[in-house]
C-alpha cells in the first residue's frame, strides 16, 4: 500500500503515472513477452512489428520486484495462452533464471494459466534485438503446442 500511495503522489507532482505491472498492447493478446528493465523498449518494438504482421502478441513489464505484485501480475496475464519470459541471469544450481522462477510460482495456484517458456539473454551486457524477441515468441508458441519441456534457451550468446 505504501508503494501505491507513493506512486500516486509521484503522479500528482510530476504528471507521470507508473504501475507495478505495465501492459503494452495486451488487448486480445494470446502470447505475451515478459520483461524487466531496459529490454522492455526493444520488446515493444518487436511487439509492434508482430502486431503489424497480424500476430496477437503483447508485453507485460514488471516494474516492482519486491514485494512481488502477485495479484497485479495475475490480472495482467489473464487470458494469455503463452508467456515468453526473458531473464538476464541464470540462478546457478537453481531451476532457471530468477524472474521465470518467480513467474511460475505466481501462476502455480491458478487452474487456467499460460504455458511459460524461459529465455536467458543479455548476459555480459550483450544486446537483445527485436528479432530475438520475435524468435522467443515463435519458439514459445511452438513449444506450447508440442507440450515440450525445455527448461530455458539462451538468446544472443555463442554456442
Amino acid at each position: 500500500p505504501v508503494i501505491r500511495e507513493t506512486l500516486g503522489e509521484f503522479e500528482k507532482v510530476f504528471g507521470r503515472k507508473y504501475n507495478l505491472i505495465e501492459k503494452y498492447r495486451t488487448e486480445d493478446a494470446e502470447t505475451l513477452l515478459l520483461t524487466m528493465g531496459s529490454f522492455s523498449q526493444t520488446a515493444m518494438e518487436a511487439v509492434d512489428q508482430m502486431r503489424d504482421e497480424g500476430q496477437k502478441v503483447g508485453l507485460v513489464r514488471i516494474r516492482l520486484w519486491r514485494p512481488f505484485p502477485f495479484a497485479d501480475f495475475r490480472e495482467a496475464v489473464k487470458g494469455a495462452k503463452v508467456l515468453a519470459v526473458l531473464d538476464r541471469a541464470v540462478s546457478l544450481g537453481g531451476p532457471v533464471g530468477p524472474v521465470v522462477s518467480e513467474i511460475k510460482s505466481a501462476l502455480y495456484p491458478l487452474q487456467d494459466r499460460p504455458f511459460v517458456q524461459s529465455f536467458v539473454g543479455g548476459l555480459g551486457g550483450r544486446d537483445i534485438y527485436p528479432d530475438h524477441f520475435k524468435y522467443m515468441v515463435k519458439r514459445a508458441v511452438e513449444l506450447s503446442k508440442k507440450k515440450d519441456i525445455v527448461e530455458y534457451e539462451m538468446i544472443g550468446v555463442r554456442e
